[in-house]
């Protein structure tokens, strides 16, 4: 098998890193060769606190990814989230002709308009010191046409691209790839975890009709919104899992290690389907004896902090978007999205039909079962990200190989009227 077949995506998180190794098939299909999974230290949300603790973390998944696979990473894709991310619609704009007679677009007027965009918001006061790590166009317009999604080999005497472009601070940025340099690999391109979650939760109809993406994870909550095929909208919120943990902690007088226990074993996002007379054993901290607490107590504690992180989302989302748009729904995803309920409640907030994404495995063949949940989206994503962006490279390439041998293809046309004749 040819080393630049494999893929490896990597999602490092504020609680926990997977890292998955692929190798790429003939049938365009990703076979899973190894999964590799642990805790995640020296990285709260988004941010390296630990270089060497968060490099140790790194090592030790992708160790065990290395020995279940047989093969040494390769290719190495990352998720990246925080609220150091920034993120914004903007408009690039390229004259294609200055005479009387229309232009026709090529693939290098669409980067050049893609570009011009680029640096509209290079040159914005307060990104001196972000990175541009994503530039998406939404839609395209010529002269007075817009809606266009694809403006290659039309005509028109001016190009607009309206793009989502994503930023990250510069330094996190070098700083989470000087972890993985660390311990001896490389990072090939790093994604927008949202974005990469999408491309596993949600399919086309979803995408085109309009839908709403949050990602609950650790330490953030990450939201996309989706329409007519691409993203419109993304944010991070500094709220995640650990948040609700750290309340139960400290409202039940326990340790992180148990309170994360029953917000898993027992967590519900709402309190009112507990019944107000059950009792639940909590453990004491130090040796400390242990205590009897209502698990209705339990729940409110879980449903107020989960409240707050989906209203605090509902509230950017009202005043950034216009949500009579999203037909398709919301999707719930990421390890916080498998507390019971939680679907139920966002309904009641957003009151839009909920889903709980799970990740599709379809373009995946291998040991996938391990990765049917919704705190693999990431991870999974990340893989079909890329197979989506080799697909694009491709049609670039064919693309471009059209325009540039127009005098073979009027021969081949010539050739193929001939026969009709003979």
């Amino acid at each position: 098998m040819k080393i630049e077949q494999i893929i490896t995506a990597i999602d490092i998180g504020t609680t926990k890193i997977c890292v998955i190794i692929s190798a790429l098939t003939e049938e365009h299909k990703l076979e899973v060769k190894g999964i590799g999974t642990g805790s995640s230290n020296g990285i709260v949300n988004g941010l390296v606190v630990d270089m060497m603790k968060a490099s140790k973390s790194i090592k030790n998944a992708i160790d065990k990814a290395e020995e279940m696979a047989g093969i040494r990473a390769k290719n190495i894709y990352m998720g990246i989230a925080g609220d150091h991310i920034k993120s914004q619609n903007t408009l690039g704009r390229i004259s294609l002709s200055s005479g009387s007679e229309p232009c026709e677009i090529t693939q290098e007027h669409v980067d050049d308009v893609i570009t011009n965009s680029k640096n509209n918001v290079k040159i914005q006061q307060g990104n001196e010191r972000l990175d541009i790590i994503h530039a998406i166009p939404q839609y395209y317009e010529i002269d007075s046409q817009d809606g266009i999604m694809n403006p290659i080999n039309m005509s028109g005497f001016n190009l607009s691209a309206y793009v989502h472009i994503v930023m990250a601070d510069v330094n996190t940025l070098r700083n989470i790839s000087k972890c993985i340099e660390i311990v001896g690999y490389h990072v090939d391109d790093i994604f927008l975890e949202p974005l990469s979650s999408s491309y596993a939760v949600l399919n086309e109809v979803e995408r085109e009709l309009g839908s709403i993406l949050i990602d609950i994870g650790g330490g953030t909550t990450d939201v996309a919104v989706f329409y007519k095929g691409s993203i419109r909208f993304s944010a991070v919120i500094p709220l995640g899992g650990t948040n609700i943990t750290h309340d139960l902690s400290i409202g039940l007088h326990t340790s992180p290690k148990n309170a994360e226990e029953i917000k898993v074993t027992l967590g519900d996002s709402l309190a009112s389907e507990i019944s107000k007379e059950e009792v639940v054993e909590i453990e004491g901290i130090g040796g400390r004896e242990p205590k009897q607490k209502k698990l209705r107590y339990v729940v409110d504690i879980i449903e107020a902090r989960m409240r707050e992180i989906l209203e605090r989302t509902y509230k950017i989302l009202n005043e950034y978007h216009e949500l009579k748009m999203i037909t398709a729904g919301l999707t719930l995803t990421g390890g916080a999205s498998l507390l019971k309920n939680c679907e139920y409640l966002a309904e009641e907030i957003f009151n839009i039909s909920t889903k709980i994404g799970y990740p599709y495995l379809s373009k995946l063949s291998g040991p996938v079962d391990r990765l049917k949940s919704p705190k693999y989206a990431t991870s999974v994503g990340i893989l079909y990200h890329v197979l989506h962006l080799i697909s694009e490279k491709k049609e670039k390439i064919q693309q471009i190989k059209n325009v540039k041998d127009p005098f073979m293809n009027f021969i081949k046309k010539i050739i193929a009227n001939f026969k009709d004749y003979i």
